[in-house]
């Protein structure tokens, strides 16, 4: 089992079901977390933080020594995940970096009028960057915590907790063996800050020359701190995390291939067919088949 120090923030008005779900689900995997309500507890260093849902609206400006641990541990390569109303502290702290978030319905409105460039996407029932997982709805919380199990865990062990609590491990498929996981806590504010960014334009034109003028360093040393920080060069890492995205567009979308493509940064279909297949040792198509014939676990 890795070892991982994982926190629950029970912040003002967290749904205390969920906080103790939460709880019940990762301490099964032997994670242990550790429940904290305030800013001397939240200052203990965490590699993942969940924010539960909530029954009503809550005002994190009113706290902000626990934004700033927030912020401090996004800064520290921390993965940061909520649920449902949760994702306001997200949105406070800014953690968001221009990515996709989603949450109860209900809850959009206000977060859209609040935080106007937070970009909201409630057809999703979850989505994940590499440090960052929001979920949406009051229940959400469940599939939350299956997901940081396996990320922290493994595939395995995500099933078997699946089964004990006998709940569907929604999304989880085979594709998550060999899930692309970047290094996020090396330390290197700036590489960090370039990684987050990437995720963000996977689907635009993308230079080195513009990469290292959003992270303020020579394009020299912005590849060699890159290289140094998270073991890939920018091309490799790029590669493996446009990769990433064709694998989730094949497995949760019936879109064409040549659109799945295109949302992955690639504009020539042959070189996307090329990378895809040196990357996962088969063709777009056959990754689609391959996830779509797979049986529910139950």
């Amino acid at each position: 089992m890795p070892s991982k120090t994982t926190t629950i923030l029970a912040y003002p008005g967290a749904l205390q079901s969920a906080v103790f779900g939460l709880q019940d689900f990762l301490s099964h995997t032997g994670l242990n977390p550790k429940i904290v309500t305030n800013s001397a507890e939240f200052g203990l260093k965490s590699d993942t933080i969940l924010l539960p849902p909530a029954t009503q609206s809550v005002d994190p400006k009113t706290h902000p020594e626990l934004l700033d641990g927030l912020k401090a541990a996004a800064e520290s390569g921390a993965l940061i995940c909520s649920a449902c109303v949760g994702v306001t502290w997200i949105a406070a702290a800014g953690l968001d970096a221009g990515r996709a978030v989603t949450t109860h319905w209900s809850v959009a409105p206000q977060l859209r009028k609040d935080w106007p460039q937070l970009h909201v996407d409630t057809d999703q029932l979850v989505i994940e960057h590499q440090n960052l997982v929001t979920a949406g709805g009051m229940m959400a919380w469940v599939d939350l915590a299956l997901i940081v199990i396996e990320r922290l865990a493994g595939h395995e062990v995500m099933l078997n907790t699946a089964r004990h609590f006998v709940v569907e491990p929604v999304r989880r498929d085979q594709r998550r063996f060999q899930r692309f996981r970047p290094i996020l806590d090396h330390g290197d504010a700036q590489v960090l800050r370039t990684q987050t960014y990437l995720e963000r334009v996977l689907d635009q034109p993308i230079s080195v020359s513009n990469l290292a003028q959003n992270a303020g360093l020579s394009e020299r040393s912005l590849q060699r701190r890159f290289s140094a920080a998270t073991g890939f060069n920018l091309t490799r890492y790029l590669q493996n995390l446009r990769m990433e995205r064709a694998k989730s567009l094949l497995a949760d979308s019936r879109i064409p291939v040549a659109e799945v493509a295109a949302q992955s940064g690639y504009s020539d279909l042959p070189a996307f067919h090329r990378v895809f297949s040196r990357i996962t040792g088969m063709t777009p198509a056959g990754f689609r088949k391959s996830v779509w014939s797979q049986p529910t676990t139950s």
